[in-house]
């Protein structure tokens, strides 16, 4: 079992065990929670450009190990804007917990901001704040970029201010930190100034934000006295402090790399002798837990840092009865990153000239530590001053155990403005119970509705097209068709009429035919097939988010614009005609779906022979070779032989099912009268059948009999084939083409496209047409070997300091993360 009942870390003197070890297994087993899966993407940028390419890798890892899951899984990615309109929809093959993939920036998506969406099936048993979010901007290139306006948070305007005592709990006549956070409209933090009065208006302290609208005050609030914050330019907020009489709490006295001590504080004497109970929960999991007696108002207790995780750790305080009283976040930066030694062979490089990139493992063991990795190496303008508001660092350790909207999560590892420490004790404080993550999780007890899945699926529903009722035990045919390739694959709906047809693989977009019949062979049903892709409901805020106006990069728009222009000089003058005539008979042309090649003869029915009262009326005399009297049906020069020399008839490329019976050869069967009686029936009935399709519908006849032609459908075909195609069947997606038969156009897994990096000659290294890539290389798919591995790519025309990037998980759970540059010249 991963949790640990008991911890050995703790250096408190005077510690009275005081609650059964049933009881505390019992609150434990209570507050564990089911694991999570955590999604990560990495993208080659963050800014992007009309006819630019977003290239990705996605991390797919367990959250209580952090390693990458050793399975297939899929994945679905979604680009939406600020309205909530999706502009890319891709389902991804996870496998081994990773995935790359790419979508193009298209002239539809309008200048702005847009989020990138993740999850996966088994991400809808938890909130929208457990899938993955990041923002991109996409602009046009214009000759008119304006300059650069970074976000000026002294203009902002404070919307809301909040204020979180350190521990969730006010204490009366006790010396409190107090954390704030100001926040503008669209929820960034703004800058903000503020004092705090007592009821008599004179000032207690002041405050002023230090980091992204956040920061601390301390407050030791009086008996009988009301204190409340006031806002600098913001005259309508007025906050009240609620300070309690009778409480305790958990205050933090300090954190190193050794140990950790904790101020457990009251401000009461009734606490005094009193029995709790300090448990540290991560991700869902208690990883100890210790109970102690009070010995007075406070009581400091200690242990070692090691007994802590990396990320966010929970502290819970729980009184006598269990009951949770006070909590507090803690961070750890315990064995949590595998820094990479990025190593380009020299500092600066010519045009058009061969780079190799060593990489190197922080630590490893030969033959058994391997790191994933992905690798970026983006020109200086692409990157911000202050680098991506993201990393995967960032979000596996703050975004997504966080709830709602962290700003620039990466920032909070550097140390700008502030200490990395004093950044991340500021989000620690900044948010309490509602915002961890961890404590809105279904319990481990909660059976889960959504499973991990992989593959597509086809799901759907069949209906009485008359009554609309639905049709339960009936029996539903989908023929794919994909590269010249089909698949036939069967089901019975279910009582409600439901059918899941799971665990296909296709990549892009593939024909379907669906056929349907109710349980008594009638074929009056209509089917109606579910997207493959699922969409989710993004988080209100994330959303939100996208209408601030972020950094615009005037330098990489300049450049973008002179690249265009140098680029189009070398661009072809005129247009290309193709002197190629049309094959009027061409059957891969002609929008109906098929089986085969071609047809051994066509009969295409004209706008005036229309008139004939049905098909079989219509064919007799024009097909040579095929003989019709009445109900028979021949195709001469086909194999037949079998019980029946009835052809197979096709409709819109679907076999006519449950109509026909399948001809055997008559020595191996020993059929019994009722036997050929049956089938003598059912060929009566197939025949009925086509007899009641419409002329008006039918488009062409096409007549196979050559064993080349009918060999695609074994001996089913061994009496020729007979195949019909409608007008309808020419319709688009979830189309009717025939009676019970639906045709539609499903999008299947987002197809792999490898990056073009180009390799430079003697034969080429002077060719006139500029190279002026501003991403030199992107590669998902790189993995050290004995703690190393080796790049190589070419520089391109364009100069400049480029980094390099690299983000990845190692086998066991750290994240990995590297930075390097160079220069071309």
């Amino acid at each position: 079992m991963l949790k640990q009942f008991t911890v050995f870390h703790f250096f408190i003197f005077g510690i009275t065990p005081f609650i059964t070890a049933q009881n505390i297994d019992d609150w434990i087993l209570a507050n564990e929670k089911n694991p999570v899966e955590k999604i990560y993407i990495h993208t080659d940028a963050e800014n992007y450009f009309t006819g630019d390419t977003v290239w990705f890798k996605i991390y797919l890892t367990d959250s209580r190990s952090g390693q990458l899951i050793p399975r297939a899984e899929n994945v679905y990615l979604n680009l939406l804007d600020g309205s909530g309109a999706s502009f890319v929809q891709q389902v991804l093959l996870c496998v081994n917990g990773q995935a790359s993939g790419s979508f193009p920036v298209s002239d539809k998506m309008k200048p702005g901001n847009y989020l990138i969406q993740a999850y996966t099936n088994y991400l809808f048993n938890f909130n929208h704040d457990s899938y993955f979010y990041k923002q991109i901007t996409i602009s046009r290139i214009s000759g008119s970029a304006r300059a650069s306006a970074k976000i000026d948070r002294t203009a902002n305007m404070v919307a809301d201010v909040s204020f979180m005592p350190e521990g969730g709990v006010l204490l009366e006549n006790k010396t409190n930190l107090v954390a704030f956070k100001a926040i503008g409209k669209l929820g960034y933090g703004v800058n903000a100034r503020g004092t705090v009065k007592d009821e008599k208006g004179s000032v207690v302290t002041s405050f002023k934000t230090d980091y992204k609208g956040m920061g601390l005050l301390f407050l030791t609030p009086e008996s009988g006295k009301s204190y409340f914050a006031a806002i600098e330019g913001f005259p309508s907020f007025r906050y009240k402090f609620e300070p309690v009489k009778d409480g305790i709490k958990i205050k933090l006295v300090n954190h190193t790399t050794k140990e950790v001590i904790i101020n457990v504080a009251g401000n009461s004497e009734t606490f005094s002798g009193e029995n709790f109970y300090l448990a540290n929960m991560y991700r869902g999991e208690v990883l100890f837990y210790q109970a102690f007696k009070m010995d007075g108002n406070n009581k400091v207790l200690k242990f070692e840092n090691s007994t802590l995780k990396p990320g966010i750790n929970r502290l819970v305080l729980l009184d006598k009865t269990l009951k949770p009283v006070s909590e507090r976040l803690l961070f750890s930066r315990n064995n949590f990153i595998n820094s990479l030694l990025v190593q380009p062979d020299k500092e600066a490089f010519g045009k058009r000239q061969e780079i190799t990139i060593r990489i190197n493992d922080e630590k490893f063991i030969a033959g058994k530590d391997v790191s994933n990795l992905s690798v970026s190496v983006v020109h200086e303008f692409a990157v911000p001053e202050n680098g991506f508001s993201k990393n995967i660092l960032s979000q596996f350790l703050i975004d997504s155990e966080i709830n709602g909207f962290v700003e620039s999560s990466s920032d909070l590892f550097t140390d700008t403005e502030l200490s990395s420490e004093a950044k991340l004790r500021l989000v620690m404080l900044t948010n309490g119970y509602a915002s961890y993550f961890w404590n809105g999780a279904p319990d481990k007890t909660t059976e889960l509705k959504y499973k991990q899945e992989a593959g597509i699926s086809l799901k759907g529903i069949a209906k009485n097209i008359l009554t609309e009722s639905l049709i339960s035990n009936g029996e539903i045919t989908l023929a794919i068709q994909k590269d010249g390739e089909v698949a036939f694959l069967t089901q019975q709906t279910d009582s409600l009429g439901k059918f899941d047809l799971t665990g296909l693989l296709f990549n892009d977009t593939a024909t379907i035919h669906v056929q349907a019949k109710s349980s008594t062979g009638k074929m009056n049903v209509d089917v109606i097939v579910e997207p493959v892709f699922k969409s989710a409901e993004p988080s209100g805020i994330q959303l939100k988010q996208l209408g601030e106006r972020t950094d615009e990069l005037s330098q990489l728009a300049l450049l973008k614009y002179r690249i265009y222009n140098e680029n189009r000089k070398f661009q072809p003058k005129g247009r290309f005609v193709s002197t190629k005539k049309p094959n009027q008979n061409n059957t891969e042309t002609d929008g109906h779906f098929r089986l085969y090649e071609s047809a051994d003869f066509v009969l295409q029915v004209g706008e005036f022979e229309q008139s004939y009262d049905n098909v079989l009326d219509y064919m007799v005399g024009k097909i040579p070779g095929v003989d019709i009297t009445g109900n028979d049906i021949r195709i001469r020069g086909a194999s037949s032989f079998g019980t029946s020399a009835t052809p197979l008839f096709l409709l819109d490329g679907i076999s006519m099912v449950g109509m026909q019976s399948v001809n055997m050869p008559q020595e191996v069967t020993q059929n019994t009268n009722a036997e050929r009686n049956a089938t003598n029936e059912s060929n009566e009935k197939l025949i009925q059948t086509i007899r009641a399709i419409p002329m008006s519908d039918v488009d062409k006849i096409e007549i196979l009999k050559s064993a080349h032609n009918t060999a695609v459908f074994g001996l089913k075909g061994a009496n020729g084939v007979v195949a019909i195609y409608t007008r309808r069947g020419k319709m688009g997606e979830g189309s009717s083409i025939g009676k019970g038969i639906i045709e539609y156009q499903v999008v299947g897994y987002s197809k792999f496209r490898e990056f073009y990096s180009p390799k430079y000659t003697p034969q080429n290294l002077k060719e006139k047409k500029p190279d002026l890539r501003t991403l030199l290389y992107w590669n998902p798919e790189v993995t050290t070997k004995d703690g190393i591995s080796e790049l190589r790519f070419f520089s391109s025309d364009q100069s400049g300091l480029y980094h390099v990037i690299i983000e990845g998980i190692a086998s066991d759970g750290r994240v990995c993360l590297g930075h390097g540059n160079f220069r071309v010249e």
